[in-house]
């Protein structure tokens, strides 16, 4: 029997579930939404289920999904849909960080994973993404990008990269060839990895909370 995770990624723009077992990567889907994740998201995964449930040798055994830091509102629909369907099949559910699942699809030792958190903001993570699973080389933060930027060399990805290309350029760094792709597919992979729980146990990663100041000059700097 083959188990398979389904990995869930609803932290940026670019919405996605994916497939993966001990064989690599399955069927996926993905698509680039303003609104409307929700009405999106279940049919494609009630979709991708079917296939596993008309196998025989396939068996969903976890749901896996990006717990943040991202969009309240797309994360929030995410998780709500991990935890309905992980209930009700019975399943434990593995949370995984939106930004290590993106610098796991850079691949490079020293990877810079951006999510746009507006208001001038981005969330950040700096990573070793050239391990199985990216070791961080610093905390997560939700910073100006002027606050963040490490020293070269680096990859930025992730749909925060694109949106700030000549200042990633300019402090030494490089913007990965397709920075905004899908990053269910590793959601699935590394939730596969991760501890499992029950979905009662389950906690968002926000980053940052409704009071949220800007931090001192070099506050958020997560890199050396």
């Amino acid at each position: 029997m083959q188990a398979v995770t389904l990995g869930i990624d609803t932290a940026g723009p670019v919405i996605g579930a994916a497939l993966w077992s001990a064989e690599g990567p399955g069927r996926a889907w993905s698509a680039a939404v303003v609104r409307g994740a929700d009405g999106l998201l279940l049919p494609a995964i009630v979709d991708l289920l079917a296939s596993i449930d008309a196998d025989p040798d396939q068996q969903l055994v976890c749901i896996a999904v990006a717990h943040g830091p991202g969009a309240f509102t797309g994360l929030r629909v995410g998780v709500a849909t991990a935890l309905g369907l992980a209930m009700a099949r019975g399943l434990p559910v593995a949370a995984v960080s939106s930004l290590a699942a993106r610098a796991a699809l850079c691949g490079a030792p020293r990877c810079l994973s951006l999510l746009d958190a507006r208001k001038g903001k981005l969330y950040a993570g700096l990573y070793d993404a050239s391990q199985v699973v990216p070791a961080p080389l610093g905390p997560e933060v939700d910073a100006p990008l002027d606050a963040l930027l490490p020293a070269p060399p680096f990859v930025a990805i992730g749909e925060g990269a694109p949106l700030h290309a000549a200042a990633i350029t300019a402090a030494g760094g490089q913007v990965a060839a397709d920075p905004k792709r899908c990053a269910a597919s590793e959601v699935a992979r590394l939730g596969a990895l991760a501890e499992w729980m029950d979905p009662a146990a389950f906690e968002l990663h926000y980053i940052r909370d409704a009071d949220a100041k800007l931090p001192a000059p070099g506050a958020g700097r997560i890199g050396a």
